[in-house]
């Protein structure tokens, strides 16, 4: 990967620049979970799931940004391996609830444990403010793409000019 300096990005689109971050963060979870077998998204749903408890694939997904059938594929591989478990949800007769195993908690620490040293890395020499900001700034980025991309299905062009 090349070095890069502020300097570099100086006159870089916004779009750019979330691109280029986008390439990183997935660089470094990659290496995160690379020992354990684990892809970048793998990683993430442990680290959530380690994070915030045992949730519905609904949930899982809206944390993760993605769609029910790659979140469905994910809990499937993670689920195959050993590290998740799926069981009835015991307050809604339809829906499931996806966690880790008491047997394989250890094991998910210790891989999610790595991620201390990346988000601080990651986070350096931002102050609280600007961490708020960006995060505030990405979800608004993140919202608007998603109504762009609903305009398009909406009216048939999927970004194309009409003629």
């Amino acid at each position: 990967m090349n070095e890069t300096s502020p300097a570099t990005f100086e006159h870089s689109t916004l779009s750019m620049l979330i691109s280029a971050a986008r390439r990183h963060v997935k660089h470094a979870v990659g290496a995160l979970g690379e020992a354990d077998g684990l892809n970048p998204y793998q990683f993430w749903m442990l680290w959530i799931l380690r994070e915030q408890g045992p949730m519905s694939l609904t949930e899982v997904a809206r944390r993760m940004w993605m769609d029910h059938p790659t979140t469905s594929r994910l809990v499937h591989a993670l689920e195959t391996a050993g590290f998740l478990e799926v069981t009835p949800d015991p307050k809604h007769g339809r829906r499931i609830r996806i966690g880790i195993p008491v047997a394989k908690l250890t094991e998910v620490e210790a891989i999610c444990a790595r991620a201390a040293e990346y988000s601080a890395r990651m986070e350096a020499g931002l102050t609280p403010e600007e961490q708020t900001a960006m995060r505030t700034g990405l979800i608004k980025v993140i919202t608007n793409l998603e109504g762009l991309l609903k305009h398009w299905e909406n009216d048939g062009t999927k970004g194309k000019q009409k003629p």
